[in-house]
């Protein structure tokens, strides 16, 4: 019992110091920060009305979890990126905390700080662009378990930075990708049969029509509930173990650290 509580008490302090970290970061890179939001509110309120989602109370969903995956697997890339050009990647290495701990804490710190922003962000955009915002409390649940299989392909992408270093382009593909394919601008039923099924098996495409049907008091069967479970779990295993398998062989062949 005391060595859980060690434990845990050891995490909180890491997650704690990451905050810190990370608020310090996006102060020194306010500018490219804003520019950004500024990008991808343009980007949203082109789609939101240009679609006419204009009166969808739930077109809001979609953009959310979009854009808090693409900063999640974003800020991946550059976190390890930025350690590795640093010369700093291996003390994390030599650190009590294993890897897979520290990129845990990363994570959590990403998840605390760019979702209150989005939060904000989002609703103040949709209030901007005059698009209704309809909420359920079951939302709240829905978006802890997709964020849970986001962390799985954090840690994909932490895997392949930690192999090539430069992923930075490939992490803005990935994002796109999971517009696409979780249904935020085309519905699942006008996709190729192809892309239709390799979409349904994504926790963010899960979550939005579950979200969807939550906010328009539609109910949610315990086979809904299982499912995003289901991949939300099948994603921190894959994340997981190849984590594992990409630092093993770095220990046993030596990480490239150049940028």
């Amino acid at each position: 019992m005391h060595a859980i509580q060690s434990t845990i008490r050891s995490f909180l302090l890491l997650w704690r110091a990451e905050i810190v970290r990370y608020c310090k970061e996006t102060r020194m890179y306010v500018a490219s920060y804003i520019s950004s939001l500024i990008v991808t509110g343009i980007i949203v309120a082109s789609f939101v009305l240009s679609l006419g989602n204009g009166s969808d109370p739930t077109a809001w969903v979609g953009f959310f979890l979009w854009n808090a995956s693409a900063t999640l697997i974003g800020e991946a890339c550059v976190s390890i990126s930025a350690d590795k050009q640093s010369g700093t990647f291996t003390q994390l290495m030599l650190r009590p905390a294993s890897m897979v701990v520290q990129i845990t804490a990363k994570t959590c710190a990403w998840v605390l700080v760019n979702v209150s922003i989005d939060v904000v962000y989002i609703v103040a955009l949709f209030m901007l662009i005059g698009s209704p915002i309809g909420f359920s409390w079951q939302v709240v649940p829905i978006m802890l378990v997709v964020f849970a299989g986001l962390f799985g392909f954090t840690m994909i992408m932490a895997s392949l930075t930690v192999l090539y270093t430069k992923t930075a382009s490939l992490c803005d593909v990935v994002g796109y990708v999971m517009m696409f394919l979780g249904g935020v601008v085309v519905p699942i039923d006008a996709m190729p049969a192809l892309l239709a099924a390799l979409s349904r098996f994504m926790p963010i495409t899960q979550g939005i029509a579950m979200s969807r049907k939550a906010i328009l008091g539609q109910t949610l069967t315990a086979g809904d509930w299982t499912w995003l479970a289901a991949q939300a779990a099948l994603f921190v295993a894959i994340g997981y173990l190849t984590f594992r398998l990409i630092m093993r062989y770095g220990r046993k062949r030596g990480i490239n650290m150049r940028y």
